[in-house]
């Protein structure tokens, strides 16, 4: 396995552990699952190569998340004792098999597309965030198929992170969706797996293209298949290995334990709306991918409080932005202190600045609040909404509550998994 660095357009792309040279096949492909967790299931696995496709719809044990049946266009239905997948537009019910019988097909079908490419195959997707192959990995690992699937497949490359470094230029954005209008001159529904994975080779086909690579040349081999080789050869520098991506799984799911047991933490934020629940997602993220879970702030905590949380944060979170430190700190501090001293001073603070005892002069400012046309801004931020249990008098609640200061409301978007941002929607 060869570590490379990317650069292109000035554009660094990080380390990538790619595929030694060889001689490897090409194939878009991309999956539907009926959420954005690990414990989501796929389906819809879907393939591409020139002249040749694969599409098969998969049964889930479980329904799709609302999200997911936005998405997609699809919805699970019960007709008697049988469950089945139903087309929301058309109505029509779609030809499935189970999932195990799903993924044999999907092996099969690239034993069987590998061809001439005696090294196996590289798959292409296209997501800002990895999604598919997790979710594939842990489907075959479940089903005992994944050395047969390693058998074959070599690799994964993202084309997302092809388009960042060759348009870093020319696009501000790399999703799918703006990719495909600029460069292919094409509007589509990205709905389905299938249009996705066309769409994911083509882009990628088009922005190698006229690359010249010297481990392509096969004279002997008909016009296609030295084309799709060329183009695997110029994306194998992007590719990362299957070994390398079940480490990554492997890692995902050591995340996923650390967030978990955030839970005391981040549950009783959950209530709170769409928007503030994906900041917290966020902000449980960094803390949980810096190695820091809920026993270590409980034992960092104890020794010398809020301090000791500061320093804890400083140490860890160093490629963190500032205001992302200052919000975990002051959730942590509260969390573990709901009375501590600079919330009661904030609190303070703010019923001052309300009823206009005093400012930073001494002087005393009256409250015009009552017969000003313009609305006063709250001192609890933008992002929060106003109501009873938001009001000065509210602000030494129980510890189950957390009111924190402008900007740092927080929440969850799920306490029990891993979040994957995908690009199904390819927005």
């Amino acid at each position: 396995m060869v570590s490379t660095t990317v650069k292109e357009n000035g554009v660094e792309g990080g380390e990538v552990s790619g595929l030694p040279p060889g001689d490897y096949s090409l194939i878009g492909w991309d999956v539907d699952t009926t959420g954005r967790r690990l414990l989501d299931e796929i389906f819809q696995i879907a393939a591409f190569a020139p002249e040749v496709s694969f599409s098969q719809y998969v049964m889930p044990f479980r329904d799709l998340n609302p999200a997911a049946r936005r998405r997609h266009n699809i919805r699970v239905v019960t007709v008697g004792r049988y469950r089945m997948l139903k087309d929301s537009r058309t109505g029509k019910v779609l030809k499935t098999k189970s999932e195990i019988f799903g993924l044999s097909d999907f092996i099969q079908w690239l034993e069987d597309i590998k061809g001439n490419a005696r090294d196996g195959v590289i798959l292409v997707s296209h997501e800002p965030r990895k999604v598919a192959a997790p979710l594939l990995l842990e489907a075959l690992y479940k089903y005992n198929l994944l050395e047969r699937f390693s058998a074959i497949v070599k690799g994964f490359a993202n084309g997302y992170k092809v388009a960042e470094i060759k348009c870093a230029k020319t696009v501000h954005s790399f999703s799918l969706r703006t990719l495909s209008r600029v460069l292919l001159n094409n509007e589509e529904d990205l709905d389905n797996a299938a249009d996705r994975a066309r769409l994911a080779f083509q882009i990628v086909q088009h922005l190698c293209a006229g690359e010249d690579h010297p481990e392509s040349n096969q004279g002997s081999r008909d016009g296609g298949y030295s084309e799709n080789h060329g183009l695997a050869e110029a994306i194998r520098q992007f590719t990362l290995t299957v070994t390398k991506e079940q480490m990554e799984l492997a890692r995902l799911k050591t995340v996923l334990e650390r967030q978990n047991s955030l839970r005391p933490v981040f549950g009783p934020l959950l209530r709170l709306n769409r928007r503030e629940r994906q900041r917290a997602s966020n902000l449980r993220r960094i803390l949980a991918e810096a190695g820091i879970d809920y026993p270590m702030l409980s034992a960092t905590y104890s020794k010398n409080g809020k301090e000791s949380i500061a320093q804890l944060l400083a140490s860890k979170l160093a490629q963190a932005k500032p205001k992302e430190v200052d919000e975990l700190h002051e959730l942590l501090v509260g969390h573990f202190d709901p009375n501590s001293e600079s919330k009661t001073e904030k609190s303070q603070l703010n019923k001052e600045n309300r009823s206009g005892i005093g400012d930073v002069s001494g002087s005393s400012t009256p409250d015009t609040t009552t017969s000003s046309p313009i609305k006063a801004p709250s001192s609890l931020g933008d992002n929060t909404t106003t109501d009873s249990t938001n009001s000065p008098q509210s602000n030494t609640a129980s510890p189950q509550k957390h009111s924190l200061s402008t900007g740092s409301v927080v929440t969850i978007a799920s306490e029990s998994v891993v979040t994957l941002a995908s690009e199904s929607t390819a927005s």
